[in-house]
């Protein structure tokens, strides 16, 4: 004889997607502390990241709340010191950490020789364009990409 209690799921959990739930199986959504749930976490987005196009509402929207919990677990564990990174310094991280080609980020700017000379350092920081590409693909903040008042003056 089982003593065991029969739970029962409330509504708005049986009504979520299949998806959703599925995931929530494989990585529940909660703050990430560790870094083998980082990297747990960080695999799963970016699993579902190579499927965005084929994702549902309940794994899009899996996955943007996951994207959330990573980013903070960043700022909280990993925070840049952006006063001593120039922008060429944090593409050439943004980009080899996504696992871009040149090829790749020339296409998100419009142009590979913008890119190249972005990684390379010859160009001090993208156009304002440029710049709001970047912030959409790598959801950064567009201060990451512009120089500090010190660099400005220097570059001139």
């Amino acid at each position: 004889m089982s003593t065991r209690k029969k739970t029962t799921v409330p509504a708005g959990v049986a009504s979520l997607p299949a998806t959703y739930l599925d995931l929530l199986g494989e990585f529940p959504l909660r703050p990430i502390r560790s870094i083998s749930q980082y990297e747990q976490a960080a695999n799963i987005v970016q699993r579902l990241a190579l499927l965005d196009d084929q994702l549902d509402d309940g794994a899009s929207s899996y996955l943007e709340v996951l994207e959330t919990l990573i980013e903070r677990y960043d700022i909280e564990n990993h925070a840049i010191d952006s006063d001593h990174v120039t922008p060429s310094e944090a593409l050439r991280t943004l980009v080899e950490q996504a696992g871009m080609s040149v090829t790749e980020l020339g296409e998100l700017l419009g142009s590979k020789g913008a890119a190249s000379e972005l990684l390379s350092g010859k160009r001090k920081e993208p156009s304002k364009s440029q710049i709001a590409k970047l912030c959409a693909r790598f959801k950064v903040d567009a201060s990451v990409f512009l120089l500090r008042a010190s660099e400005s003056a220097n570059a001139a």
